[in-house]
């Protein structure tokens, strides 16, 4: 397993995933990732900044940050065996001034950067729930049995976004306890969308 340079909300440097004893081998590892991280978060970061479609939406600015962490970053984890929660936790080093590092970097998975990249699994064209608040989107995508199917994910956002009711946020909660022990990945999406409509006409 390849491991990374993460920077600590300190400014310190540790290895992850935790190493014992690290070899010098896992250390100039580590350090060729960071020398490949730099520039790819540079291009992400300026294509960002670039792109005028997402000016005054945040929404788009969350998903476009999550499409390029996909096209730039990604590539670097997977040509170094690298799991991608930790390239992503490992990123944060680079992110600034879009993303600072708090305690919230280490919240593995569930990070905002890795939230980022779950909304952009979906293509832009498609995305419900455009209008509806970031700190929405977050309760959905950070509930791991919503999130491992991004169908769901959408189908969601866009039934929270089209409700009557005006408290998105229970409506998510509703959602969220619905479908807390399911594995809807085997539905069709068919059978996705008619079991996400009966709950919306339940409320």
């Amino acid at each position: 397993m390849t491991h990374v340079w993460i920077t600590e909300v300190d400014g310190s440097r540790k290895l992850r995933p935790p190493l014992d004893h690290p070899t010098a081998e896992a250390i100039a590892t580590a350090e060729s990732v960071n020398n490949q991280l730099k520039p790819a978060m540079d291009e992400v970061l300026a294509r960002l900044t670039a792109d005028h479609e997402s000016f005054g939406s945040i929404i788009r600015r969350k998903w476009l940050f999550g499409s390029l962490m996909i096209e730039l970053v990604h590539p670097i984890a997977f040509k170094h065996g690298i799991d991608i929660r930790w390239i992503h936790r490992a990123s944060y080093t680079f992110a600034s001034p879009y993303l600072t590092i708090s305690k919230r970097a280490d919240r593995i998975g569930s990070d905002e950067i890795s939230l980022c990249v779950i909304l952009a699994a979906t293509p832009w064209e498609k995305l419900s729930g455009k209008e509806l608040r970031w700190a929405d989107w977050w309760s959905i995508l950070e509930a791991p049995n919503l999130r491992r199917d991004a169908r769901l994910v959408n189908l969601v956002a866009g039934a929270a976004q089209n409700g009557r009711s005006r408290n998105v946020r229970s409506v998510l909660t509703a959602y969220r306890n619905h479908f807390k022990n399911w594995d809807t990945t085997h539905l069709s999406d068919d059978e996705l969308e008619q079991v996400v409509k009966s709950i919306q006409t339940e409320q």
